[in-house]
């Protein structure tokens, strides 16, 4: 079964075709630079870069891949920004009558739930910790139809606040990568910051960190490396304890990580420690991309 995949969730236009689960062609193009900017995505402005993106990025896979091929059609129906998700829809509409084939909604966690299941299958049960600038989820699935979520941020997303303490400190955007970039010869003063507690053993939230650097920034007594480098480390840290809670709980065969912030290099190497059969997706398949959506659609299918 051949998976044509779309992608227009937030920020990032991709469409990728897919074999038998396995990737054949996929192009991304991000905005990030068009938005650094500006310091964040503007929904309207990206509704218009993906109009014009996902046009170009089609004609440059018909004239690689024969689309009479394809056998279906998997896109982004939620979460997201409407507009963004609005092309997407419209597309995959479009493509369904004129290849005569089914065009399927697909959501978009699920997309990173499976983001890193291409090398290898998941063996059930398994828990995810989902991370992005969307979302912040922990979930707990039976099998791949049987997905619940066991946790979940109560304010902010993690990406969220990476970025919002980057523009606080003048670092750039997006404020994961510019982060992890700053912070990488590991030459920091720790500036200690005090974790938030839920009521929800498996819930987040990270508005109580984001102020504390925000005001700690104000009070101009940190370096903006030390700050940045020490917010990394306190919310790598929380989200590490938070998945180990849950391995205390569960009895899980598989440990997955997934989202964009899944491509920083301390969470990687944090999460690989946590259980002996992790599976994390490649930096390009941890940001949002199509080949996650068609994974989905093949496991529902197949």
């Amino acid at each position: 079964m051949i998976i044509l995949g779309i992608e227009t969730s937030h920020d990032d236009t991709s469409i990728a075709i897919i074999e038998k689960g396995k990737i054949l062609k996929m192009i991304t193009w991000s905005q990030s630079d068009f938005f650094a900017q500006y310091g964040g995505t503007i929904p309207e402005l990206s509704s218009r870069q993906h109009s014009q993106n996902i046009i170009r990025i089609i004609d440059k896979l018909k004239s690689e891949f024969d689309f009479s091929k394809i056998d279906a059609i998997a896109y982004t129906e939620k979460p997201g920004l409407i507009g963004t998700l609005q092309i997407g829809f419209l597309v995959a509409q479009a493509l369904s009558r004129v290849l005569k084939i089914k065009a399927y909604p697909i959501d978009h966690i699920e997309g990173h739930f499976f983001s890193a299941s291409f090398e290898k299958n998941y063996l059930f049960p398994a828990l995810a910790l989902i991370v992005s600038g969307g979302h912040s989820q922990l979930m707990l699935a039976k099998d791949k139809d049987n997905i619940e979520v066991i946790g979940s941020t109560l304010d902010d997303a993690i990406g969220e606040v990476f970025d919002k303490v980057a523009t606080k400190l003048n670092l750039g955007f997006p404020g994961g990568p510019k982060i992890e970039a700053l912070c990488k010869d590991n030459d920091f003063d720790l500036v200690k910051l005090t974790k938030p507690k839920t009521q929800g053993e498996f819930d987040f939230s990270f508005s109580g960190m984001k102020s504390q650097v925000i005001n700690l920034a104000n009070q101009k007594k940190h370096s903006s490396k030390n700050l940045a480098c020490s917010f990394q480390k306190e919310a790598v840290d929380y989200l590490l304890e938070k998945t180990k809670k849950c391995l205390e709980k569960y009895k899980i065969n598989s440990l997955i990580l997934g989202g964009g912030v899944a491509a920083n290099f301390l969470l990687r190497e944090g999460f690989k420690k946590l259980h002996e059969n992790v599976y994390i997706p490649s930096k390009e398949l941890a940001t949002d991309n199509a080949a996650m959506i068609a994974k989905v659609l093949y496991e529902k299918l197949k």
